[in-house]
């Protein structure tokens, strides 16, 4: 297994909270952007983290009867994630692809315009 900075655990950590079976909320959004900001990876960065390592791992948890809500402990997600280092497209189910895009808008709009 790859090494992974605490960063980027950081940041799998956030963004997996897009793909729990419960109800996003404000201070869900305000929490992703905060650890954004603090993480300091780009937006293009951001955009690879979520849609190349992310998505891919957590999506089949939206479309599970009994997904997932409690979230996903370190250990879990340095098992099964892992880094990619080349951009990412937005592939998988077209209705979890609109809802992660609109999640990642509400996180966007709370963040500089750069990462719109």
């Amino acid at each position: 297994m790859e090494a992974v900075d605490a960063n980027r655990l950081k940041i799998w950590q956030a963004l997996s909270e897009f793909f729990l079976d419960t109800e996003i909320t404000d201070a869900t959004f305000d929490y992703v952007a905060r650890v954004v900001l603090e993480t300091g990876y780009s937006p293009q960065e951001i955009h690879s983290i979520l849609w190349g390592e992310v998505f891919p791992v957590l999506e089949g948890n939206l479309r599970s009867i009994a997904g997932e809500w409690a979230g996903w402990t370190d250990d879990w997600l340095l098992e099964h994630l892992s880094v990619c280092d080349t951009f990412a497209t937005k592939m998988g189910d077209s209705g979890i692809i609109k809802e992660i895009s609109r999640c990642w808008g509400q996180v966007a709009n709370r963040l500089p315009p750069v990462y719109a």
